[in-house]
Formats: structure tokens, sequence, C-alpha cells
């Protein structure tokens, strides 16, 4: 049986046995993935099969598995500190959620971690949607601001002088074409990539899954690090910005960011993980697995369910700008303005919105249920 595989350590080819079980395929895809937990999902968009553990001891071919696509979908622990998982490295959507669309009414890029300690602030610099976030938050961590496209360039040379490593087996598809896709600016990025540009930058990529506040490293062991920021759909980069006491806001502009540290810096990885719960808790990330995403585009009018769903309608209209559909009760919630002075209280997102285009404020805290 040979089939494809994909999860977030990348994608790849395994082959077993015609008459494996189905707990060899878990064996095999664990051993490929480095995750321990997780489940199979596998078949259309529309009717997709899951395959657990508990049918380890049924016969693989019986699932009809051979030349089929299987999703590795790690388990969710339900631990109080999460074991690292790796972000889902399939082609990262860019549809992210709008600024001032979190659902404490805070724009992502407003959140801060104070860090008195250095005379500065830890905070998230937002990438634009255009298909190419990853490689504009790498790109941007270094003093001379690499190009996502001069980035696509140098990853397809270093493909062409290393086809020997990266094969099909690792590429998912011939370095030929994966030279050919990765320079098309519509082409996302994910784990593979990061990889790649570990490997040749010599640099350790630092990436957290804001949704289940998870750390997965690429190149580790090097002596630098840069810190990125997965929402499910979207990269962001951490930077540190020095700002004026008691260190709340950055006024600094990107281009003053320190965006670098050593490896051996882990008061940054701490001050990240506080980041990432705050971006947790503003749910800054979308649930790919049941989410349902909308189009943007003026005229289109497509609704679906799911990131696979979304990558079809993006590859057949060329469509990148899609947000996340939520449910209804969600807009129940009753917020107040932070700013001192306003006495703004408003129900729903779209009272917050409105109140930040009218006034311009920011900031608003939830008054929860008594």
């Amino acid at each position: 049986m040979r089939a494809r595989y994909k999860g977030p350590s990348g994608t790849g080819i395994i082959e077993i046995d015609d008459d494996a079980t189905i707990q060899l395929v878990f064996e095999a895809l664990g051993s490929k993935s480095l995750i321990e937990h997780f489940t199979i999902k596998y078949g259309p968009p529309t009717a997709m099969r899951t395959i657990d553990l508990s049918m380890g001891d049924l016969a693989a071919k019986s699932f009809a598995l051979h030349g089929e696509t299987l999703t590795i979908v790690p388990s969710k622990k339900k631990v109080d500190s999460p074991e690292p998982e790796r972000c889902d490295s399939s082609p990262s959507r860019d549809g992210k959620q709008p600024r001032g669309a979190l659902r404490t009414g805070i724009a992502p890029d407003d959140i801060v971690v104070p860090w008195p300690e250095r005379k500065g602030s830890l905070l998230l610099r937002v990438m634009p949607s255009d298909n190419s976030c990853l490689f504009t938050a790498f790109g941007g961590a270094f003093p001379k601001q690499i190009p996502a496209q001069k980035l696509r360039q140098m990853m397809a040379d270093y493909i062409a002088n290393h086809s020997d490593l990266y094969n099909e087996a690792i590429l998912g598809c011939s370095p030929i074409e994966y030279r050919r896709s990765i320079r098309d600016p519509d082409r996302w990025g994910g784990g593979i990539e990061l990889s790649i540009l570990s490997t040749i930058f010599d640099i350790e990529i630092c990436t957290f899954d804001v949704q289940g506040q998870h750390l997965i490293s690429f190149g580790e062991e090097k002596q630098n690090r840069c810190i990125l920021i997965y929402s499910g759909i979207h990269y962001d980069r951490v930077a540190f910005s020095y700002s004026d006491y008691p260190h709340h806001t950055a006024d600094l502009p990107p281009e003053l960011d320190k965006s670098i540290w050593p490896s051996n810096d882990l008061d940054v990885l701490e001050k990240t993980k506080t980041l990432v719960q705050k971006l947790h808790v503003s749910h800054y990330y979308t649930d790919t697995e049941g989410l349902v995403l909308k189009c943007n585009i003026p005229g289109c009018g497509w609704l679906g369910n799911g990131q696979l769903a979304a990558k079809q309608h993006a590859e057949l209209t060329g469509h990148a700008n899609l947000t996340e559909i939520r449910d209804v009760e969600e807009d129940n919630v009753l917020r107040k303005c932070s700013r001192q002075g306003c006495s703004f209280i408003g129900q729903g997102e779209r009272s917050v919105r409105q109140h930040q285009a009218d006034t311009g404020h920011r900031q608003f805290d939830i008054i929860p249920d008594m």
C-alpha cells in the first residue's frame, strides 16, 4: 500500500505491506510526523472519514487507503500543560481574521506584553493577507527585510542544488514541480517551507500555535532564533520594541524592532507564551477542523466548511480573502470601553466596531454574565 500523508510536520509518502493493519499505519505515520497521539482523516472534503487507534486490529486494505491522502490530525489533550504540537503545515489560508474582529474587541497588534526588565514590550506584528504571510513574517525578522518573493526564489534555487535531500517523498511532489510552485506568489507556505528556510539561513524558527498554545521549532540548536505566531490560517511575527513605562503600548515603527534573539535567551520564549495566551483568550485563531468560511470578494458569495474547501475555492477562483463566520450567540457579548472617561457599553462585535470607527477607541473589556 502506498499513500501520501500530510500533517503538522509536512507531507510525504508512506509505503507498507498490503496485509498491514491500521495499527501499522499509525506506527508508520507516527514515526514520520513525530506525533504520538493523532487520528487520520481521508476522503473527499464533503465526506471525510476518520480512523483512530480503536480500529488498530483491522486490515488497512479494507479502508481502501492505497493512493489516498491521509491527513494527520493531532489529538487535543486534556492536560494543564499541552505537549508541543506542530502547527498545520498544509497550505495556510491567508484569509486572516480582520483587525478588530477578535472576541474581546481588541485588535491583535494592540495586544502587548510589557517587558520592564528590558525597557520595552513584546508584541505581534500582523502580516498582510496576501498568500505570502509566512514568507513576509520570516523575511521581516531580518534587519534587511528580505522580500517574500526573494525568499521564494532562494528556496527554489536551494532545492535545485539539493534535490538529493529534498525528493518527492519529502516535498510531496517532484523537485521540479516544487521549484515551479514555490515561486508562485499565490502558493501558501507551511512546515516544509519553515524547515527549508531554517536550513538556508542557519536559524531556528520557533512557531507558536495560538489555538493549542503549542510550540514547535524548526532547526533546533542553531545559534539564533526568530519567533512566528500561527493562527490556523495565518502567520505573524513576534517582535520586541522599546517603549515608555509602563510598557503597555509600543509606538516605535517596525523598522526599529528586534525580531532575532540568541537561542539561549529563554526569557523571550516565556514572554511569547504570555503573548500567545492573550491571543488565545482573544480568539485570535481559526479552528480549521470545523470552521465555516465566507469569501469576501465582492459578488462571489461563496461559503464553505473547512480548510480543504477553502483551498479548493482559492485554486478554482484565485480568491484569497476569506474570513471565518462565527456562531450567532457570540454576538451577544457585552463589552465596555476601556478608555478613561468613555461610558460606552455595547452588545456584540458590530456595536464595538462601530464605536471604534466613531471614536478611535480600540480597547474593550468583556462584562461577564452575573
